[in-house]
């Protein structure tokens, strides 16, 4: 009977005996249950090695290095080049293999083989994998109405007139209310855009003043616009202007839309309720229908919500009407606080190359070290920080070794509020109250 299982190694060594005493090979095969090439091989690995060596015979190619089956002359050059130029990955290290006309028509490693080659032989030289920043974790459940407004976009909403509309939608997750909601045209079929953080700020303007309340945090997902860019961590402008009013910006987990579920759900009523063929004419009869199906769900409708027990939400919630932290579009410059925009910055560190110019970029504004400095220090790259207390960019080495001192361009009142400092809006002489809901023409 034919042995399947590996060999045990007095089973080999009655082979390699039996074969020195002149048996014949399928002899020795049926004697130890294997078949006759099993028993060829472990005689010829006796006979070329000794007896030793085959003991001590192991299964696999012999380590010898990363890159044993090259040349030396290219582990030699490759290895040179990289520790005179300990900023070269492998990538660029192979540009400069290809170039040596030593090694002209020899065979060269690929830049994953090069990368484990100098981990093997200079691992101080290779700059540690950064690590990615873990997702965010799931926003905390609200436990008190306007403490979480949940903002996202429904796009790709065709109209009878040929136009596109997008339509921005907030929600209190707790209250089961829909905040606002604003329909904006956003080009054709063929051809559209998203939302601009301006319109999104006319939004969230729009809700604060109707409700007139600050949430504590807004969360959205991470669309251009409303956070920096897809390859820049710098926050984007509407978490600046939020930052100055004291309202955090949370990022729901990429990949996750059950992070927002309430928002998800309010898309889909309000295109149940009002996209139809009379409201879908043109953005104006969209944004009617939109305010007064938005009006009918917080005053009438008996909201499945967990929170509303069948009830519309502003009867379950009366509280929905007590602003949280209050606010009137008079006082918004009152509100607005600078230096918590300047600590929302100094969380950040940023590494920044220097272009041709000598120069940085940070927030789509150009900062210039010299060509002198440049040259001087040899830089290509810089480290950047905001200092919270000075109001300024401070510009360093990688090695932490300050450079120079910026103050901001583009961070003031102005561009981040779209207002005036100098013409100030009258406040309202009383606390203002949220007009009740009169059936047949809505709250406007």
């Amino acid at each position: 009977m034919v042995n399947h299982s590996p060999l045990s190694q007095e089973q080999k060594e009655r082979i390699y005996w039996g074969k020195l005493a002149g048996r014949s090979l399928s002899e020795l095969a049926a004697t130890v249950g294997c078949r006759i090439h099993c028993a060829r091989k472990w005689w010829r690995v006796g006979r070329d090695r000794g007896l030793e060596g085959w003991r001590a015979a192991r299964r696999g190619r012999s380590k010898a290095g990363v890159l044993s089956s090259f040349a030396p002359a290219v582990r030699d050059t490759a290895l040179a080049l990289k520790q005179a130029h300990p900023g070269w990955g492998a990538k660029r290290v192979l540009l400069a293999l290809k170039t040596e006309r030593a090694l002209q028509g020899a065979r060269l490693p690929g830049p994953s083989r090069l990368a484990a080659f100098f981990r093997e032989q200079c691992p101080q030289g290779v700059a540690l994998r950064q690590r990615h920043r873990p997702p965010p974790q799931p926003a905390a459940t609200p436990q008190q109405v306007h403490e979480q407004w949940p903002l996202h976009s429904q796009e790709g909403l065709r109209l009878h007139n040929q136009a596109v509309a997008t339509i921005c939608n907030i929600r209190d997750p707790l209250g089961g209310a829909m905040m606002a909601s604003r329909a904006f045209s956003v080009g054709a079929p063929r051809r559209w855009r998203s939302l601009e953080w301006i319109e999104v700020r006319q939004v969230l303007r729009g809700a604060f003043s109707d409700w007139q309340t600050l949430p504590d945090e807004l969360q959205t997902d991470h669309a251009l616009g409303l956070a920096g860019t897809a390859s820049d961590l710098f926050p984007g402008q509407l978490t600046l202007w939020l930052a100055g009013l004291g309202v955090a910006q949370r990022f729901m987990r990429p990949g996750h839309p059950t992070d927002q579920p309430h928002i998800a759900r309010n898309h889909r009523t309000l295109r149940d309720w009002a996209v139809d063929p009379q409201s879908a004419v043109d953005g104006h009869h969209l944004q009617q229908a939109l305010e007064r199906e938005r009006d009918v769900h917080n005053h009438l409708y008996p909201s499945p919500a967990s929170d509303c027990g069948g009830q519309p939400p502003l009867t379950a919630h009366p509280e929905l009407l007590v602003p949280r932290r209050p606010y009137h579009p008079g006082w918004e410059l009152g509100l607005f606080d600078m230096h918590r925009v300047y600590q929302c910055l100094a969380q950040y560190t940023f590494e920044r190359k220097i272009d041709g110019k000598a120069r940085v970029s940070l927030g789509r504004q150009a900062y210039s070290l010299g060509a002198r400095l440049v040259r001087e220090r040899g830089l290509s790259t810089v480290r950047a920080r905001f200092d919270a207390h000075t109001a300024e960019w401070v510009l360093s080495t990688l090695d932490g070794e300050d450079l120079l001192r910026c103050p901001p361009k583009g961070l003031d009142v102005r561009p981040l509020t779209g207002l005036d400092p100098c013409v100030v809006l009258p406040a309202p002489a009383r606390p203002l109250s949220l007009p009740l809901f009169e059936a047949g023409r809505g709250v406007r």
